[in-house]
């Protein structure tokens, strides 16, 4: 496989960036991958890119009252949780991420196996030199409209 093709974290980020879901797929066994591995994780052959269709359903989550720093600074606390979620997507592959649109305090409310559809997260991480700033890509989830 070319470099050019190869599956990478910054690749997989990159993408993100351009809003666009690519997942890592094997050429020998159809394993499905996400985030994206160079390496199958059923028999280890080299995978390459595929892009996801970006829909899914929520299998589980965990309302999240103490959370990471990243997500405190989001202002999220014990007064405003937020719902960490995991997620299988079409194509059988599941990943975790935020999932917003829903009342974050009223998990009750909140149903297994209901449709979602990716969505992008942008987060501020910090400044450059020069005082821009710098931003991560994440993946969240939202009720499909």
């Amino acid at each position: 496989m070319s470099e050019e093709n190869m599956v990478t974290v910054d690749k997989y980020f990159n993408f993100l960036r351009e809003k666009k879901l690519m997942g890592s797929k094997c050429p020998k066994c159809g394993n499905i991958d996400l985030p994206p591995r160079r390496l199958c994780s059923k028999c280890i052959s080299e995978s390459e890119w595929i892009e996801l269709s970006g829909k899914g359903i929520l299998k589980t989550f965990s309302s999240i009252y103490v959370g990471a720093k990243a997500m405190t600074q989001k202002g999220y606390n014990r007064k405003k949780p937020y719902i960490f979620a995991v997620c299988q997507m079409d194509e059988g592959c599941s990943v975790s991420g935020q999932l917003i649109g829903v009342e974050e305090d009223k998990p009750k409310e909140v149903t297994f196996d209901m449709p979602v559809q990716v969505t992008y997260l942008k987060t501020q991480t910090g400044e450059d030199k020069e005082g821009n700033p710098i931003y991560r890509w994440d993946l969240g989830f939202e009720p499909q409209k």
